[in-house]
């Protein structure tokens, strides 16, 4: 039989040959109910950095394999994207206060292909916090939405900069830039680091 091991736990009878597929969809929702997630794949001692990818989830698995999966609870998953959203936010605030400094440039054309830059940013930043959210709730640890009415803002903020663009208003590129996204991202920011004094606290409850 597969020889597999959850956390350096031997888990018996694993019966081959099975995918790597199949294995994750019979594993997962049993370690969901710990609150636990798949977070990493070593077959015969190989990390398998993509193991979510369809040519890593498509391979067989024989009676002579050693598989080990590794977890981490998807509280402390949270914490920690949310922690990188929460660090990299300020860093997208400069980015639109500098962009609105170069538009009431002489020179605009390099700061309009930093806008481009500045949206595909945002919506990594969105990915990650919502999947920092969904994270958290499913750990019981969330309170509140972390998106709300400060991605709206960001949103809308977002729309009259590419209107502006669009119309090659610079001055009103450059103030929405500077004033709604800026102080939105900010707004933002506020609202994650309040999310996670709850994350924490909720967790010390948890695990009382």
């Amino acid at each position: 039989m597969l020889t597999l091991r959850v956390d350096s736990s031997l888990i018996p009878g694993v019966i081959a040959p099975i995918t790597v597929d199949a294995l994750l969809s019979a594993a997962e929702p049993i370690l969901s109910r710990t609150g636990r997630i798949v977070t990493g794949l070593r077959i015969n001692g190989v990390d398998q950095p993509a193991f979510r990818e369809p040519d890593v989830l498509a391979l067989d698995l024989l009676a002579t394999d050693d598989v080990d999966l590794v977890t981490t609870p998807v509280g402390d998953l949270a914490t920690q994207a949310l922690d990188d959203a929460i660090r990299f936010l300020p860093e997208l605030g400069d980015q639109a206060r500098a962009l609105a400094r170069g538009l009431r440039g002489a020179d605009v054309a390099p700061h309009c292909a930093g806008i481009g830059g500045l949206a595909d940013n945002l919506a990594l930043m969105a990915a990650l916090v919502h999947t920092a959210d969904l994270w958290a709730r499913q750990a019981g640890l969330a309170g509140h939405d972390w998106l709300g009415e400060d991605i709206v803002a960001v949103e809308q903020a977002a729309g009259a900069i590419e209107r502006a663009t669009v119309n090659e208003d610079w001055v009103r590129a450059s103030d929405a830039l500077e004033r709604d996204m800026a102080a939105a991202l900010d707004a933002w920011g506020g609202r994650l680091a309040a999310g996670r004094a709850q994350v924490l606290a909720l967790g010390q409850l948890v695990t009382v």
